[in-house]
Protein backbone atom coordinates (compact mmCIF):
# COMPACT_ATOMS: atom_id res chain seq x y z
CA UNK A 1 0.00 0.00 0.00
CA UNK A 2 2.37 2.67 -1.28
CA UNK A 3 -0.50 5.15 -1.33
CA UNK A 4 -1.07 4.64 2.39
CA UNK A 5 2.55 5.34 3.26
CA UNK A 6 2.66 8.30 0.87
CA UNK A 7 -0.37 9.85 2.56
CA UNK A 8 1.32 9.42 5.94
CA UNK A 9 4.43 11.24 4.70
CA UNK A 10 2.27 13.94 3.10
CA UNK A 11 0.53 14.62 6.44
CA UNK A 12 3.88 14.82 8.23
CA UNK A 13 5.18 17.30 5.66
CA UNK A 14 2.01 19.38 5.28
CA UNK A 15 1.73 20.07 9.02
CA UNK A 16 5.50 20.45 9.57
CA UNK A 17 5.47 17.65 12.14
CA UNK A 18 9.04 16.47 11.76
CA UNK A 19 12.34 17.90 10.59
CA UNK A 20 15.60 16.07 9.96
CA UNK A 21 17.34 15.26 13.24
CA UNK A 22 14.21 15.45 15.38
CA UNK A 23 13.79 13.14 18.33
CA UNK A 24 10.45 11.33 18.45
CA UNK A 25 8.66 9.47 21.23
CA UNK A 26 5.99 7.14 19.85
CA UNK A 27 3.09 6.51 22.23
CA UNK A 28 2.44 2.79 21.81
CA UNK A 29 -0.51 1.11 23.51
CA UNK A 30 -0.16 -2.11 21.53
CA UNK A 31 -3.35 -1.54 19.58
CA UNK A 32 -3.50 -1.53 15.78
CA UNK A 33 -3.21 2.25 15.37
CA UNK A 34 -0.18 2.67 17.61
CA UNK A 35 1.62 -0.37 16.14
CA UNK A 36 1.07 1.12 12.69
CA UNK A 37 2.38 4.50 13.86
CA UNK A 38 5.53 2.99 15.35
CA UNK A 39 6.25 0.91 12.24
CA UNK A 40 5.78 3.88 9.90
CA UNK A 41 8.03 6.09 12.00
CA UNK A 42 10.65 3.34 12.05
CA UNK A 43 10.54 3.27 8.23
CA UNK A 44 11.08 7.06 8.13
CA UNK A 45 13.89 6.93 10.69
CA UNK A 46 16.72 6.63 8.21
CA UNK A 47 15.50 9.17 5.62
CA UNK A 48 14.91 11.90 8.22
CA UNK A 49 17.71 10.83 10.56
CA UNK A 50 15.17 10.59 13.36
CA UNK A 51 15.98 9.40 16.85
CA UNK A 52 13.08 7.16 17.83
CA UNK A 53 11.90 5.87 21.19
CA UNK A 54 8.66 4.31 22.37
CA UNK A 55 6.64 4.79 25.56
CA UNK A 56 3.92 2.50 26.83
CA UNK A 57 1.74 3.63 29.74
CA UNK A 58 0.47 0.81 31.97
CA UNK A 59 -2.70 2.14 33.60
CA UNK A 60 -2.94 -0.40 36.40
CA UNK A 61 -6.37 -1.51 35.13
CA UNK A 62 -7.70 -4.61 33.32
CA UNK A 63 -5.64 -6.93 35.55
CA UNK A 64 -3.65 -9.41 33.46
CA UNK A 65 -4.63 -7.87 30.13
CA UNK A 66 -2.64 -4.69 30.87
CA UNK A 67 0.44 -6.78 31.70
CA UNK A 68 -0.05 -8.64 28.43
CA UNK A 69 -0.15 -5.33 26.51
CA UNK A 70 3.03 -4.06 28.18
CA UNK A 71 4.86 -7.29 27.41
CA UNK A 72 3.66 -7.20 23.79
CA UNK A 73 4.88 -3.62 23.30
CA UNK A 74 8.22 -4.45 24.86
CA UNK A 75 8.73 -7.41 22.53
CA UNK A 76 7.55 -5.45 19.48
CA UNK A 77 9.97 -2.61 20.17
CA UNK A 78 12.80 -5.07 20.70
CA UNK A 79 12.04 -6.68 17.34
CA UNK A 80 11.96 -3.27 15.61
CA UNK A 81 15.11 -2.08 17.34
CA UNK A 82 13.36 0.81 19.08
CA UNK A 83 14.17 1.63 22.74
CA UNK A 84 11.05 1.33 24.89
CA UNK A 85 10.08 2.61 28.33
CA UNK A 86 7.14 1.08 30.21
CA UNK A 87 5.60 3.59 32.63
CA UNK A 88 3.19 2.46 35.32
CA UNK A 89 0.51 4.84 36.62
CA UNK A 90 -2.43 4.43 38.99
CA UNK A 91 -5.49 5.62 37.08
CA UNK A 92 -8.02 4.42 39.63
CA UNK A 93 -6.29 6.28 42.47
CA UNK A 94 -6.21 9.58 40.57
CA UNK A 95 -9.84 9.19 39.50
CA UNK A 96 -10.93 8.67 43.11
CA UNK A 97 -8.81 11.55 44.46
CA UNK A 98 -9.93 14.08 41.84
CA UNK A 99 -13.48 12.90 41.25
CA UNK A 100 -12.67 12.15 37.61
CA UNK A 101 -13.81 9.32 35.40
CA UNK A 102 -11.20 6.62 34.83
CA UNK A 103 -11.22 7.52 31.14
CA UNK A 104 -10.38 11.16 31.94
CA UNK A 105 -7.79 10.22 34.57
CA UNK A 106 -6.11 7.83 32.15
CA UNK A 107 -5.81 10.48 29.49
CA UNK A 108 -4.37 12.97 31.97
CA UNK A 109 -1.76 10.52 33.23
CA UNK A 110 -0.79 9.43 29.73
CA UNK A 111 -0.03 12.93 28.52
CA UNK A 112 1.71 13.78 31.77
CA UNK A 113 3.95 10.74 31.23
CA UNK A 114 4.64 11.73 27.60
CA UNK A 115 5.59 15.26 28.61
CA UNK A 116 7.83 14.02 31.41
CA UNK A 117 9.63 11.62 29.08
CA UNK A 118 10.10 14.28 26.41
CA UNK A 119 11.41 16.83 28.90
CA UNK A 120 13.83 14.27 30.35
CA UNK A 121 15.16 13.42 26.86
CA UNK A 122 15.72 17.09 26.13
CA UNK A 123 17.77 17.34 29.31
CA UNK A 124 20.07 14.53 28.21
CA UNK A 125 23.29 15.24 26.38
CA UNK A 126 22.21 15.43 22.73
CA UNK A 127 24.36 12.53 21.57
CA UNK A 128 21.74 11.67 18.97
CA UNK A 129 21.63 15.26 17.67
CA UNK A 130 20.15 18.61 18.68
CA UNK A 131 16.67 17.95 17.29
CA UNK A 132 13.49 18.76 19.17
CA UNK A 133 11.61 16.04 21.02
CA UNK A 134 8.19 15.33 19.54
CA UNK A 135 5.53 12.97 20.91
CA UNK A 136 3.64 11.05 18.22
CA UNK A 137 0.23 9.69 19.16
CA UNK A 138 -1.92 7.41 17.02
CA UNK A 139 -5.26 9.15 16.58
CA UNK A 140 -6.62 8.34 13.14
CA UNK A 141 -9.39 9.51 10.79
CA UNK A 142 -12.23 7.64 12.52
CA UNK A 143 -11.13 9.00 15.90
CA UNK A 144 -11.41 12.49 14.45
CA UNK A 145 -14.99 11.96 13.28
CA UNK A 146 -15.88 10.40 16.62
CA UNK A 147 -14.43 13.38 18.50
CA UNK A 148 -16.31 15.93 16.41
CA UNK A 149 -19.60 14.11 16.98
CA UNK A 150 -18.88 13.70 20.68
CA UNK A 151 -18.18 17.41 21.08
CA UNK A 152 -21.27 18.32 19.07
CA UNK A 153 -23.49 16.13 21.25
CA UNK A 154 -22.05 17.80 24.35
CA UNK A 155 -23.04 21.24 23.07
CA UNK A 156 -19.62 22.42 21.93
CA UNK A 157 -19.14 25.59 19.92
CA UNK A 158 -16.99 25.93 16.83
CA UNK A 159 -13.82 25.29 18.79
CA UNK A 160 -14.98 21.80 19.77
CA UNK A 161 -16.15 21.04 16.24
CA UNK A 162 -12.59 21.50 15.05
CA UNK A 163 -11.86 18.08 16.47
CA UNK A 164 -8.36 16.84 17.26
CA UNK A 165 -5.51 19.13 16.16
CA UNK A 166 -2.80 17.68 13.95
CA UNK A 167 -0.17 19.45 16.04
CA UNK A 168 -0.42 20.82 19.58
CA UNK A 169 2.84 21.87 21.17
CA UNK A 170 5.15 18.86 20.97
CA UNK A 171 2.25 16.45 20.26
CA UNK A 172 1.91 15.32 16.64
CA UNK A 173 -0.70 13.06 15.03
CA UNK A 174 0.62 11.75 11.70
CA UNK A 175 -2.17 9.17 11.26
CA UNK A 176 -5.03 11.64 11.46
CA UNK A 177 -5.81 11.33 7.72
CA UNK A 178 -5.71 7.50 7.70
CA UNK A 179 -8.95 5.46 7.94
CA UNK A 180 -9.01 2.58 10.40
CA UNK A 181 -9.73 0.07 7.65
CA UNK A 182 -6.61 1.03 5.70
CA UNK A 183 -4.52 0.83 8.86
CA UNK A 184 -5.67 -2.75 9.45
CA UNK A 185 -5.01 -3.66 5.82
CA UNK A 186 -1.49 -2.19 5.93
CA UNK A 187 -0.68 -4.11 9.13
CA UNK A 188 -1.90 -7.31 7.52
CA UNK A 189 0.26 -6.78 4.46
CA UNK A 190 3.29 -6.10 6.65
CA UNK A 191 2.60 -9.14 8.84
CA UNK A 192 2.39 -7.02 11.99
CA UNK A 193 0.21 -8.13 14.87
CA UNK A 194 -1.41 -6.07 17.61
CA UNK A 195 -3.47 -6.51 20.76
CA UNK A 196 -7.08 -5.54 21.43
CA UNK A 197 -8.10 -3.50 24.47
CA UNK A 198 -11.27 -5.15 25.80
CA UNK A 199 -12.57 -1.82 27.13
CA UNK A 200 -12.91 -0.57 23.54
CA UNK A 201 -15.96 -2.81 23.14
CA UNK A 202 -17.60 -1.84 26.42
CA UNK A 203 -20.74 0.27 26.05
CA UNK A 204 -20.22 2.20 29.27
CA UNK A 205 -18.02 4.77 27.52
CA UNK A 206 -19.72 7.42 25.39
CA UNK A 207 -16.94 7.38 22.79
CA UNK A 208 -17.23 3.61 22.42
CA UNK A 209 -20.95 3.91 21.69
CA UNK A 210 -20.31 6.58 19.06
CA UNK A 211 -17.54 4.47 17.49
CA UNK A 212 -19.24 1.08 17.51
CA UNK A 213 -22.91 2.00 17.10
CA UNK A 214 -23.71 5.54 16.01
CA UNK A 215 -21.11 6.08 13.27
CA UNK A 216 -21.69 2.68 11.59
CA UNK A 217 -25.45 3.25 11.67
CA UNK A 218 -25.11 6.72 10.14
CA UNK A 219 -22.93 5.34 7.35
CA UNK A 220 -25.24 2.40 6.65
CA UNK A 221 -28.59 4.18 6.95
CA UNK A 222 -27.95 7.87 6.21
CA UNK A 223 -24.87 8.43 4.05
CA UNK A 224 -21.92 6.17 3.25
CA UNK A 225 -19.72 9.26 3.02
CA UNK A 226 -20.79 10.56 6.44
CA UNK A 227 -17.32 10.35 7.99
CA UNK A 228 -15.80 12.41 5.19
CA UNK A 229 -18.54 15.02 5.55
CA UNK A 230 -18.04 15.18 9.31
CA UNK A 231 -14.32 15.79 8.78
CA UNK A 232 -15.08 18.51 6.23
CA UNK A 233 -17.31 20.19 8.80
CA UNK A 234 -14.42 20.01 11.27
CA UNK A 235 -12.07 21.76 8.83
CA UNK A 236 -14.63 24.51 8.15
CA UNK A 237 -15.21 24.94 11.89
CA UNK A 238 -11.45 25.25 12.41
CA UNK A 239 -11.19 28.00 9.81
CA UNK A 240 -14.19 29.88 11.18
CA UNK A 241 -13.00 29.55 14.77
CA UNK A 242 -9.55 30.91 13.94
CA UNK A 243 -11.03 33.87 12.07
CA UNK A 244 -13.47 34.76 14.85
CA UNK A 245 -10.73 34.54 17.47
CA UNK A 246 -8.57 36.89 15.44
CA UNK A 247 -11.44 39.38 15.13
CA UNK A 248 -12.13 39.19 18.87
CA UNK A 249 -8.43 39.67 19.61
CA UNK A 250 -8.26 42.78 17.42
CA UNK A 251 -11.31 44.27 19.13
CA UNK A 252 -9.90 43.55 22.59
CA UNK A 253 -6.61 45.24 21.75
CA UNK A 254 -8.46 48.30 20.53
CA UNK A 255 -11.21 48.78 23.10
CA UNK A 256 -10.68 46.84 26.34
CA UNK A 257 -9.12 48.95 29.07
CA UNK A 258 -8.48 48.99 32.79
CA UNK A 259 -11.53 49.55 34.95
CA UNK A 260 -12.19 50.93 38.43
CA UNK A 261 -14.42 48.41 40.25
CA UNK A 262 -16.74 49.56 43.02
CA UNK A 263 -14.66 47.49 45.48
CA UNK A 264 -11.06 47.55 44.19
CA UNK A 265 -9.66 44.08 43.68
CA UNK A 266 -6.26 43.47 42.18
CA UNK A 267 -6.37 41.22 39.15
CA UNK A 268 -3.78 38.93 37.64
CA UNK A 269 -3.71 38.74 33.85
CA UNK A 270 -1.38 35.84 33.21
CA UNK A 271 -3.24 33.87 30.57
CA UNK A 272 -1.06 30.77 30.51
CA UNK A 273 0.95 29.41 27.58
CA UNK A 274 -1.99 27.46 26.20
CA UNK A 275 -4.15 30.57 25.73
CA UNK A 276 -4.21 32.47 22.49
CA UNK A 277 -4.37 35.90 24.14
CA UNK A 278 -1.54 37.29 26.21
CA UNK A 279 -1.05 40.31 28.41
CA UNK A 280 -0.23 42.50 25.42
CA UNK A 281 -3.67 41.74 23.99
CA UNK A 282 -5.29 43.62 26.86
CA UNK A 283 -3.78 46.98 25.99
CA UNK A 284 -3.82 49.30 28.98
CA UNK A 285 -5.39 46.58 31.13
CA UNK A 286 -2.53 44.19 30.49
CA UNK A 287 -0.50 45.74 33.31
CA UNK A 288 -0.20 43.28 36.20
CA UNK A 289 -1.12 46.19 38.49
CA UNK A 290 -4.41 46.95 36.73
CA UNK A 291 -7.61 46.99 38.76
CA UNK A 292 -9.54 44.83 36.34
CA UNK A 293 -10.87 45.33 32.83
CA UNK A 294 -13.87 47.17 31.47
CA UNK A 295 -15.73 46.10 28.33
CA UNK A 296 -17.18 49.36 26.92
CA UNK A 297 -20.88 48.89 26.16
CA UNK A 298 -21.25 51.25 23.19
CA UNK A 299 -18.50 49.70 21.08
CA UNK A 300 -19.25 46.17 22.31
CA UNK A 301 -22.96 46.19 21.45
CA UNK A 302 -22.17 47.44 17.96
CA UNK A 303 -20.49 44.09 17.19
CA UNK A 304 -22.29 41.05 15.71
CA UNK A 305 -23.56 38.63 18.35
CA UNK A 306 -21.01 35.94 17.55
CA UNK A 307 -18.09 38.38 17.87
CA UNK A 308 -19.45 39.53 21.24
CA UNK A 309 -19.50 35.92 22.43
CA UNK A 310 -15.91 35.35 21.31
CA UNK A 311 -14.74 38.56 22.97
CA UNK A 312 -16.23 37.55 26.31
CA UNK A 313 -14.95 33.98 26.17
CA UNK A 314 -11.43 35.05 25.23
CA UNK A 315 -11.36 37.57 28.08
CA UNK A 316 -12.62 35.03 30.62
CA UNK A 317 -10.00 32.50 29.53
CA UNK A 318 -7.24 35.09 29.63
CA UNK A 319 -8.16 36.42 33.06
CA UNK A 320 -8.51 33.00 34.64
CA UNK A 321 -5.70 31.31 32.76
CA UNK A 322 -8.03 28.39 32.07
CA UNK A 323 -10.36 27.16 29.35
CA UNK A 324 -11.74 24.26 31.35
CA UNK A 325 -15.10 24.87 33.09
CA UNK A 326 -15.73 27.98 31.02
CA UNK A 327 -18.51 27.66 28.47
CA UNK A 328 -21.51 29.15 26.74
CA UNK A 329 -23.47 29.46 29.98
CA UNK A 330 -20.87 31.78 31.49
CA UNK A 331 -20.58 33.81 28.30
CA UNK A 332 -24.36 34.32 28.29
CA UNK A 333 -24.31 35.46 31.92
CA UNK A 334 -21.87 38.21 31.03
CA UNK A 335 -23.72 39.17 27.84
CA UNK A 336 -26.99 39.52 29.74
CA UNK A 337 -25.37 42.01 32.13
CA UNK A 338 -25.21 44.60 29.35
CA UNK A 339 -29.01 44.77 29.52
CA UNK A 340 -29.18 44.85 33.33
CA UNK A 341 -29.20 47.81 35.77
CA UNK A 342 -25.92 49.25 37.02
CA UNK A 343 -24.56 47.29 39.97
CA UNK A 344 -25.98 43.91 38.91
CA UNK A 345 -23.31 41.22 39.01
CA UNK A 346 -22.69 37.51 38.48
CA UNK A 347 -20.06 35.18 39.90
CA UNK A 348 -18.09 33.04 37.50
CA UNK A 349 -15.55 30.20 37.75
CA UNK A 350 -12.07 30.84 39.16
CA UNK A 351 -13.31 33.63 41.46
CA UNK A 352 -14.10 35.90 38.54
CA UNK A 353 -16.88 38.45 38.95
CA UNK A 354 -18.69 40.35 36.21
CA UNK A 355 -20.54 43.54 37.18
CA UNK A 356 -22.55 46.10 35.21
CA UNK A 357 -21.05 49.59 35.38
CA UNK A 358 -22.26 52.83 33.81
CA UNK A 359 -19.90 52.51 30.85
CA UNK A 360 -20.08 48.77 30.34
CA UNK A 361 -19.26 45.53 32.17
CA UNK A 362 -16.34 45.13 34.54
CA UNK A 363 -14.50 41.79 34.78
CA UNK A 364 -12.16 41.03 37.66
CA UNK A 365 -11.44 38.84 40.66
CA UNK A 366 -13.29 38.97 43.95
CA UNK A 367 -12.58 36.62 46.84
CA UNK A 368 -14.50 38.30 49.62
CA UNK A 369 -17.57 40.06 48.28
CA UNK A 370 -20.84 39.55 50.12
CA UNK A 371 -22.82 40.70 53.14
CA UNK A 372 -21.21 38.27 55.55
CA UNK A 373 -17.54 39.09 55.49
CA UNK A 374 -14.83 37.26 57.34
CA UNK A 375 -11.61 35.41 56.86
CA UNK A 376 -12.00 32.50 54.45
CA UNK A 377 -9.10 30.21 55.22
CA UNK A 378 -8.02 28.20 52.19
CA UNK A 379 -6.59 24.72 52.51
CA UNK A 380 -3.02 24.90 51.25
CA UNK A 381 -1.61 21.68 49.82
CA UNK A 382 2.16 21.60 49.73
CA UNK A 383 4.90 19.39 48.36
CA UNK A 384 8.67 19.55 48.15
CA UNK A 385 10.65 18.30 45.17
CA UNK A 386 14.04 18.69 43.55
CA UNK A 387 14.53 21.51 41.09
CA UNK A 388 15.45 20.21 37.65
CA UNK A 389 17.86 22.21 35.53
CA UNK A 390 16.01 24.58 33.21
CA UNK A 391 12.63 23.93 34.86
CA UNK A 392 9.96 26.51 34.10
CA UNK A 393 6.94 27.28 36.26
CA UNK A 394 3.71 28.68 34.80
CA UNK A 395 2.02 31.73 36.25
CA UNK A 396 -1.00 30.53 38.19
CA UNK A 397 -3.36 32.39 40.46
CA UNK A 398 -3.63 29.77 43.21
CA UNK A 399 -0.39 27.78 42.89
CA UNK A 400 3.00 29.28 43.67
CA UNK A 401 6.54 27.91 43.85
CA UNK A 402 9.28 28.98 46.28
CA UNK A 403 12.93 28.22 47.02
CA UNK A 404 12.53 25.72 49.87
CA UNK A 405 16.01 26.24 51.32
CA UNK A 406 15.30 29.93 51.98
CA UNK A 407 12.39 29.10 54.29
CA UNK A 408 13.51 29.47 57.91
CA UNK A 409 10.38 28.40 59.81
CA UNK A 410 7.32 26.25 59.15
CA UNK A 411 5.08 28.16 56.71
CA UNK A 412 1.60 28.89 58.08
CA UNK A 413 -1.60 30.28 56.58
CA UNK A 414 -3.03 33.20 58.54
CA UNK A 415 -4.10 36.82 58.30
CA UNK A 416 -1.82 39.81 58.81
CA UNK A 417 -0.09 40.54 62.10
CA UNK A 418 1.90 43.48 63.43
CA UNK A 419 5.45 43.33 62.08
CA UNK A 420 4.63 41.39 58.91
CA UNK A 421 6.71 42.36 55.89
CA UNK A 422 7.29 41.28 52.30
CA UNK A 423 10.31 41.63 49.98
CA UNK A 424 9.68 43.56 46.77
CA UNK A 425 11.21 43.00 43.33
CA UNK A 426 13.93 45.60 44.00
CA UNK A 427 15.07 43.66 47.07
CA UNK A 428 13.68 46.20 49.53
CA UNK A 429 11.17 45.18 52.19
CA UNK A 430 7.79 46.74 52.90
CA UNK A 431 5.39 46.13 55.75
CA UNK A 432 2.26 44.28 54.77
CA UNK A 433 0.22 47.15 56.20
CA UNK A 434 1.95 49.65 53.90
CA UNK A 435 1.68 47.24 50.95
CA UNK A 436 -2.09 47.01 51.39
CA UNK A 437 -2.42 50.76 51.71
CA UNK A 438 -0.35 51.34 48.58
CA UNK A 439 -2.40 48.73 46.72
CA UNK A 440 -5.57 50.62 47.74
CA UNK A 441 -7.07 47.56 49.41
CA UNK A 442 -10.10 48.76 51.43
CA UNK A 443 -9.46 48.84 55.17
CA UNK A 444 -12.32 46.42 55.89
CA UNK A 445 -10.78 43.80 53.58
CA UNK A 446 -7.22 43.87 54.92
CA UNK A 447 -7.85 41.43 57.77
CA UNK A 448 -9.64 39.01 55.41
CA UNK A 449 -6.81 38.34 52.98
CA UNK A 450 -4.96 35.05 53.66
CA UNK A 451 -1.19 35.06 53.87
CA UNK A 452 1.40 32.29 53.68
CA UNK A 453 4.00 33.36 56.21
CA UNK A 454 7.48 32.25 57.26
CA UNK A 455 7.45 33.84 60.71
CA UNK A 456 6.95 37.57 60.09
CA UNK A 457 8.27 37.32 56.55
CA UNK A 458 5.24 36.90 54.29
CA UNK A 459 5.93 34.51 51.43
CA UNK A 460 2.64 35.03 49.59
CA UNK A 461 -0.18 37.57 49.90
CA UNK A 462 -2.77 35.36 48.24
CA UNK A 463 -4.39 36.97 45.25
CA UNK A 464 -1.66 39.61 45.02
CA UNK A 465 2.03 38.72 45.00
CA UNK A 466 4.80 36.55 46.41
CA UNK A 467 7.94 37.75 48.15
CA UNK A 468 10.95 38.26 45.91
CA UNK A 469 13.14 36.75 48.63
CA UNK A 470 11.69 33.26 48.11
CA UNK A 471 11.64 33.28 44.32
CA UNK A 472 13.31 30.43 42.45
CA UNK A 473 16.76 31.23 41.06
CA UNK A 474 19.39 29.47 39.00
CA UNK A 475 21.00 27.87 42.05
CA UNK A 476 17.73 26.71 43.64
CA UNK A 477 17.98 23.04 44.62
CA UNK A 478 14.59 22.27 46.20
CA UNK A 479 11.13 23.62 45.40
CA UNK A 480 8.33 24.30 47.87
CA UNK A 481 4.98 24.21 46.05
CA UNK A 482 1.87 25.72 47.65
CA UNK A 483 -1.59 25.29 46.14
CA UNK A 484 -4.47 27.22 47.75
CA UNK A 485 -7.84 25.45 47.73
CA UNK A 486 -10.80 27.40 49.07
CA UNK A 487 -13.70 25.80 50.97
CA UNK A 488 -16.17 23.89 48.79
CA UNK A 489 -19.03 26.27 49.57
CA UNK A 490 -17.02 29.28 48.39
CA UNK A 491 -15.79 27.44 45.29
CA UNK A 492 -19.29 26.33 44.36
CA UNK A 493 -20.61 29.85 44.74
CA UNK A 494 -17.98 31.07 42.35
CA UNK A 495 -18.39 28.31 39.81
CA UNK A 496 -22.12 28.29 39.52
CA UNK A 497 -22.64 31.81 38.21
Amino acid sequence: MEGFEAKFRKTVKEYHMLEPGDRVIAAVSGGADSVCLLALLKEMRASLKLCLRAVHVHHGLREGEADRDAEFVSELCSALGVPCHIIRVDVRKLAEEKGMSEEEAGRYLRYEAFEREAAAWEEEEPEEGPGLVRVAVAHQRDDQAETILHNMFRGSGLHGLRGIPYVRGRIIRPLLDEPRGEILQWLSEKGLSFVEDSTNSEGCYTRNRIRSRILPQIESEVNQGAVGNILRLGRLADQADQYLREQADLWIKRYVRGGEPAVPVRASFDGGQSQKLNTESLGEAGDAGAEGILIPAKEFLAQPEIIRSYIVLELLKTLSGHARNLGERHVQQVLELFLRPVGRKVKLPYYLTARKEYEGVFLGFSFFEGKQRGFICPQVKTRIFSCEKGAEFPKKMYTKWFDYDKIKDTPVVRTRQTGDFITLSDGKTKTVKRFMIDEKIPRQMRDEIPLLADGSHVMWIMGYRISQFYKIEADTKRIFEACAIYPAKEVNNNNGG
